[in-house]
């Protein structure tokens, strides 16, 4: 599947919602109409630029918060609704079944999307905040011992800061920050200098929400590791905007979500290995 293609469905996959054979053909014909259209001619995809504000028509560019959706997404969660809504289980009833059958297809586009090895290491959350915190609260509240220390970046979204600051302070554990350059950059001898046999998570974003810069996650990756250890990253900036390899990333857990990348409010996922 394209990745274009891919972000017109993401919604509707991570909902565990369908789409029905004619949508999906006219899902693939927007993706290779896409190649060529012109940024304006974006806008007709969207309801929500059809609107106008001060007798102007809507500019809206707060899509690092959360993005826009896109008729294609709409239509799509629509339908599910009106059709396939019930609670997934294989061995209930007719709609039961066929959730069921939609959400387990959910979890292997998700995996595909994201070069996961296998399905089940897909989770879906509400959200990268309830992702971050879902790691916090069980790997590292079962894992953390008094003296141990935590290594997140200085420049963190409150997202994946807030967590790892919770869990420790109820673990008797340290946070420790490792720092950014003048341009944002993270410093990777700092966060080399930050580790110790103690250090039980590390954790930090693959694209800044404070700056906006990429970091360079492979090699922070590569750096962190260690016995006992957990790399986590927050991708809720990266995953909608350039292509993310998890088992190339060579961390133990990443999150993202759907609102982010042109789908519902309320869905997101977690990996793990």
């Amino acid at each position: 599947m394209q990745r274009r293609q891919f972000l017109g469905t993401l919604g509707v996959a991570a909902a565990g919602t369908s789409v029905p054979s004619g949508l999906e053909a006219t899902l693939a014909s927007h993706a290779a109409e896409s190649m060529t259209l012109a940024p304006s001619e974006w806008r007709r995809h969207f309801p929500a630029l059809e609107q106008t504000l001060d007798g102007k028509p809507l500019v809206y560019l707060d899509t690092a918060a959360t993005s826009l959706r896109p008729r294609q997404v709409i239509e799509a969660v629509a339908d599910y609704d009106g059709r396939d809504n019930a609670n997934p289980g294989a061995s209930l009833h007719s709609l039961a079944r066929r959730s069921a059958q939609i959400y387990d297809r959910a979890r292997q586009t998700v995996a595909q999307f994201i070069n996961a090895a296998d399905a089940s290491e897909i989770v879906f959350t509400r959200g990268t905040t309830e992702g971050l915190n879902l790691v916090a609260s069980t790997w590292a509240a079962a894992n953390l011992r008094p003296g141990d220390n935590l290594v997140i970046g200085l420049s963190e979204h409150a997202s994946n800061m807030a967590p790892w600051q919770a869990v420790a302070r109820r673990a008797g554990a340290e946070v420790r920050y490792f720092g950014i350059d003048d341009i944002g950059r993270p410093l990777l001898d700092d966060l080399a200098a930050r580790l110790d046999a103690r250090t039980k998570v590390v954790a930090f974003s693959h694209v800044s929400n404070v700056l906006g810069m990429v970091n360079p996650a492979r090699e922070m990756s590569v750096r962190a590791r260690g016995p006992g250890r957990i790399v986590v990253i927050d991708g809720a900036q990266s995953v909608p905007h350039f292509p993310v390899d998890v088992r190339a990333l060579g961390c133990d857990f990443l999150a993202f979500s759907s609102h982010k990348m042109l789908g519902p409010m309320g869905i997101g996922v977690l990996w793990g290995k």
